[in-house]
């Protein structure tokens, strides 16, 4: 018995070395395995698609990134500039550790005072050509209005309806200087009342498109035609030349069922 108590002694000791060794091995391989993994995915290189069209940046700073996302520089924008849109990528991202779906975005290739840089779509606007309306001021000088969208995420993606807000800015050109303006927000106004810039909405619950446009002295009168999910409406947008679009405010806002009304807004 005591032979056979001393055998299984010694049985349990190698048992448990080679437990213990077999950790050993197994430990390294793992971590390996997951820090490459890791590194994989930081090192993985943006992969973009061609997309050719005008642009807008707004005056401020204007974050630069590599092709590992690693922000580089920052850009300072004296003033609202026109820009070429060269191509953007095929999948959306968020940054500064945001986890919020809304705010993801794509990045975009912009050509800016002659040289090439990777910019976050939610700080570059693409120009809709489609919906541009030229008109004179009082003086005779010709000047422009249009919308123009970033590439931040909008009211639907690839499995339908997203919840997240989706408009356009409004940007005026006065096409003698060729300088660019925004319009401020109206402070009382109930739609994207964070929101500093007038914009036309273009979300799950309304489309807001610019029907007509006139002139009144030193005023810049906007009309908006809406449609609803049920119903239509409108309203004007009214602001000033003499304080550069600077104070603004809504007059007018009416709603009704019959779309014959709405399509004879003009």
């Amino acid at each position: 018995m005591k032979h056979l108590s001393v055998l299984f002694l010694v049985f349990l000791i190698l048992s448990c070395s080679n437990k213990k060794e077999s950790e050993k091995i197994k430990t390294p391989e793992t971590k390996t395995e997951a820090t490459n993994s890791a590194n994989k995915n930081q090192e993985e290189k943006l992969t973009f698609e061609k997309y050719s069209k005008d642009g807008i940046v707004l005056n401020g700073q204007l974050q630069i990134f590599d092709e590992k996302l690693n922000k580089t520089e920052e850009l300072e924008i004296k003033e609202i500039s026109k820009i070429k849109i060269l191509e953007k990528s095929t999948s959306i991202y968020n940054i500064d550790k945001s986890k919020d779906y809304c705010l993801k975005s794509n990045f975009i290739k912009i050509e800016y005072k002659g040289k090439n840089y990777i910019v976050f779509g939610r700080d570059v606007y693409e120009i809709n050509h489609n919906e541009n309306f030229d008109f004179k001021n009082s003086n005779n000088e010709s000047f422009s209005v249009f919308p123009v969208t970033n590439f931040e995420m909008g009211a639907s993606d690839d499995e339908g309806l997203t919840t997240c807000d989706d408009f356009s800015l409004l940007i005026v050109l006065n096409q003698k200087d060729n300088t660019y303006s925004t319009i401020k927000n109206p402070e009382a106004e109930d739609y994207y009342p964070s929101q500093k810039l007038a914009a036309l909405a273009h979300d799950d619950g309304s489309l807001e498109n610019i029907y007509n446009i006139k002139v009144v002295n030193d005023s810049l009168i906007l009309g908006i035609k809406i449609s609803y999910q049920e119903g239509y409406g409108s309203y004007f947008l009214r602001t000033s030349f003499k304080d550069n679009f600077n104070k603004s405010k809504i007059t007018d806002r009416k709603r009704f069922e019959e779309e014959s009304v709405y399509k004879q807004l003009k």
